[in-house]
């Protein structure tokens, strides 16, 4: 209560100094809802469509949205999208899409469009580089689409669009608890048709929360290493500081553009690394540069298009305490621990991407591409320190003959319009092939039927193929000159309406699907040479319903947003179970504008309970280990006068105590998440 007064009164004192300011006509709640829905999206088709008619389920989070919710990044975004999955470790998101989780490898990470996926991985890389005030809007497409977007699209696609091309001028700060504390900058320049704009974010926070600390020195509850007994058990020495950096930048005139995203992060590995390095934390490095020069022509009425030439460097390097030898070792300095450094990188990618589309008529055209890259991967190297001091090594397993890789596509899109007087029928059906090396080729097709009985409504059939090709920690540990990609398919119908009862407009998404995904990989060791061994087998389904219905109705406004799934069942520790993804959720979002200046929203996250496979505590094996069900509520409040916007957020106001599963291991066994906690905003524009 002491940490919420003393906010309350600096959210009074900073609310005082701004009330002679200038008044404006409109706000940043002033969009129309008939506006918000009829916003075009390019995530379904590589080009603009309503969501209405778009050619698949698609979400669209809006700036006014993010606005009214206070919702501070990417993760908060995404958790109003009814079939977005992740577990927060209080580092990255892994997580996924429709009941599919781990490391985020199967959703495919977009840019302003441009792929931003981490070169090691796959991993769709979400820490606290997406703050809000760097996004624009979010568009969200669900199922698998490598037709027009190559691998790791098996799950989904998040496109984020930034705020470079939204002509706004803003500085905005935000201040939170644990040191959290965020500023954020976007300028733009216009000269004639030459325009610049630069965005710029620094984030700090030690996210050491009294909770956690206590949460990671209780060893059933959280870690169940077969050497949690010994570890060190002082809460006070555990660290998670993190620090990220984010610029984007992008220069368009009449004969070129030109632009950047660049990422710098410090500690990506939050508390999933804390049981194995006894309280240390994980003091990494991660980070990226992507680069981009390209040129959109128009040859003819018919023809347009463009050329891209990219380049993306990552970066990764960890410092952490391991241990010489455990077996022997009775007490906690008996571990031996000792620094380890260990580096990946840099690993790079040269990327030329080019797309036409053919305009054969107002109802038909053609969109034509290609798609070729380089990607070197950087060497694994160990520094280790010997009786002759710091010693450089690789490790035999490393498969430094996989670290140069080439690939290519061709992919093509045909779109035609059918009009029978008021209703209308279109059809979307493409095809790409992709060949690379160290896997197989796939021929990826992708077709999708909308038919409007009315322009208010829209009844859509998609059948939808997408691939993930093997990454360069999947041939580590293995003699395999080939991994045949992993794969996923679906079927999906979707009803997507706006309709009106008496003064409420209301907007609803509802979606039947079933998608199955095979050729998972498995490491396996050969009992007689005691090789390792990377083998392709196994299949998963994942069968569902999702809903999400917004209204308004003059000061009001709200979304609720319905999930579930139906897993296929795995046996882990002589059991059947669904594993790792709550069979339902529920998100309720509820507003009100007082007047001209205030507005309060609130957001209520439910989700099913969980089951888990954990070390089985004190004991050999495994088994399943239940993660209750929770609800959380979190409120926003919102004051803006002439051109600044002050807020106040309470995360967790009843002050839950809850946790999110561990989907990529058996220890940890789940992550506790943050207790109530305030933070408060300002931005101006100018």
């Amino acid at each position: 209560m002491i940490r919420l007064a003393n906010s309350l009164f600096f959210f009074a004192v900073f609310y005082s100094s701004l009330a002679g300011a200038q008044e404006q006509e409109g706000s940043i709640f002033a969009m129309s809802f008939e506006e918000l829905l009829d916003q075009d999206v390019t995530v379904a088709a590589r080009k603009s469509e309503t969501w209405l008619a778009s050619s698949g389920t698609v979400y669209v989070i809006s700036r006014s949205d993010i606005e009214r919710y206070g919702w501070r990044d990417l993760k908060e975004i995404l958790a109003s999208v009814p079939n977005m999955d992740y577990f927060y470790q209080w580092a990255w998101l892994p997580g996924g899409q429709r009941g599919f989780t781990g490391n985020m490898s199967g959703t495919l990470m977009l840019i302003d469009g441009r792929e931003v996926q981490n070169l090691l991985a796959n991993e769709a890389f979400i820490m606290n580089n997406f703050p809000s005030a760097r996004i624009e809007r979010v568009e969200i497409l669900q199922g698998p689409n490598s037709t027009l977007y190559g691998g790791n699209a098996t799950q989904g696609v998040i496109n984020v669009i930034t705020r470079l091309e939204s002509g706004v001028n803003e500085v905005a700060l935000l201040l939170g608890e644990v040191g959290t504390r965020h500023g954020h900058g976007l300028i733009h320049f216009q000269q004639g048709e030459i325009e610049l704009a630069v965005a710029a974010s620094y984030f700090e926070s030690d996210l050491d929360y009294r909770e956690i600390r206590e949460f990671i020195v209780d060893d059933e509850a959280f870690s169940r290493n077969s050497k949690d007994r010994l570890r060190n058990h002082n809460p006070d020495d555990f660290r998670n500081r993190e620090k990220n950096i984010t610029l984007d930048s992008r220069l368009s005139t009449p004969w070129f553009y030109f632009g950047n995203n660049l990422t710098r992060t410090t500690n990506v590995s939050g508390i999933e690394a804390v049981a194995f390095d006894y309280i240390t934390g994980d003091d990494a490095y991660r980070g990226y540069s992507s680069y981009y020069l390209g040129k959109h022509m128009q040859p003819s009425v018919n023809w347009s298009g463009n050329v891209e030439l990219s380049y993306f460097r990552e970066y990764k390097e960890k410092y952490r305490l391991s241990v010489d030898n455990t077996e022997q070792a009775s007490r906690y300095e008996a571990l031996v621990l000792y620094t380890e450094r260990e580096d990946i990188g840099p690993s790079d990618r040269i990327r030329l991407n080019t797309q036409w589309t053919y305009q054969a008529s107002a109802d038909q055209d053609w969109i034509l591409g290609y798609d070729g890259w380089r990607t070197k991967i950087g060497r694994k190297i160990k520094y280790r320190q010997t009786e002759d001091g710091v010693k450089l090594v690789t490790p035999e397993s490393w498969p430094t003959d996989k670290e140069r890789s080439d690939k290519h596509a061709v992919f093509g899109q045909y779109s035609r319009l059918w009009h029978f007087g008021e209703r209308t029928l279109k059809v979307n059906a493409g095809l790409r092939y992709h060949r690379q090396d160290y896997t197989n080729a796939s021929w990826l097709p992708r077709i999708s039927m909308v038919y409007q009985p009315d322009p208010d409504q829209a009844i859509k059939v998609t059948y939808g193929k997408a691939f993930r090709p093997p990454t360069i920690f999947e041939f580590d540990l293995v003699v395999d000159d080939e991994i045949e990609s992993q794969s996923m398919q679906m079927y999906e119908l979707n009803w997507s309406s706006k309709f009106r009862w008496r003064e409420i407009e209301f907007a609803n998404i509802s979606a039947l699907y079933s998608m199955q995904a095979k050729n998972f990989y498995q490491k396996v060791q050969d009992p007689n040479t005691q090789i390792w061994r990377t083998i392709v087998a196994g299949e998963h389904r994942v069968s569902g319903w999702e809903n999400q219905l917004r209204w308004q109705a003059r000061r009001w406004h709200g979304q609720l947003a319905l999930r579930y799934v139906s897993p296929d069942k795995t046996q882990v520790a002589a059991q059947s179970v669904r594993l790792d993804v709550p069979s339902h959720k529920v998100k309720l979002g509820l507003g009100y504008t007082l007047d001209q200046h205030w507005q309060i929203s609130a957001f209520v996250d439910h989700w099913d309970k969980i089951k888990t496979e954990a070390n089985r505590f004190q004991q050999s094996g495994t088994e399943v280990v239940t993660i209750p069900a929770w609800t959380t509520f979190n409120v926003n409040l919102t004051y803006t006068q002439g051109e600044s916007t002050l807020g106040l957020y309470i995360e967790n106001l009843f002050d839950k105590t809850y946790y999110h599963g561990n989907a990529r291991g058996v220890s940890p066994v789940k992550y506790i998440q943050a207790p109530r906690n305030l933070r408060l905003s300002w931005s101006y524009r100018f």
